[in-house]
């Protein structure tokens, strides 16, 4: 007999990576998160870099995507403090100031890379995908592989090709 007080069991959809979304302006990690969460990441967002810092820590992401230039710290100390404790995870910058940074110069700062405001949100995904790829390569994680907050792996089946089944037999 079914117990209807229980809560169903679900198990989580897969997403296409977790990433860190780092802004000291709500309204602009508003609208990056539900555009990264409608196209299939999983975010979590922070105002600033010491909460940034913090929850990189935690080794639950595959991408970092940050403001350069915010209060109470920048983007770029975020980068060099994450170079140094997690250098694995991808960091992408994000930059409204015209001048202050370009692409290349992001990069020699040791960014994966970078975008300038105003943001096109297609280019956000793809930065996105494109780190969360890097990060898993770096990690040793291969797509056939989802990691699990445990520290297990589960890794995903594939189906048999008809050359690896025994003898089909005929059943008339």
């Amino acid at each position: 007999m079914a117990n209807w007080d229980e809560e169903p069991q679900f198990s989580a959809p897969r997403t296409l990576g977790r990433v860190l979304l780092v802004d000291d302006e709500p309204e602009l990690r508003r609208i990056f998160r539900r555009s990264l969460v409608r196209a299939g990441f999983e975010v979590t967002e922070a105002a600033g870099g010491a909460t940034a810092l913090e929850l990189a820590r935690s080794g639950r992401f595959d991408v970092v995507i940050s403001d350069v230039r915010m209060a109470g710290g920048t983007g770029l100390e975020l980068l060099d403090q994450l170079a140094l404790e997690l250098p694995e995870l991808p960091v992408v910058l994000v930059s409204g100031s015209n001048g202050f940074l370009d692409a290349a110069t992001a990069r020699g700062y040791g960014a994966f890379d970078y975008l300038q405001k105003p943001v096109a949100l297609a280019d956000l995904h793809t930065l996105a995908a494109s780190g969360v790829a890097a990060h898993r390569e770096r990690a040793g994680v291969t797509e056939r592989e989802e990691p699990r907050e445990s520290g297990t792996r589960l890794i995903a089946a594939a189906p048999i090709a008809d050359s690896d089944w025994p003898a089909r037999q005929s059943y008339k």
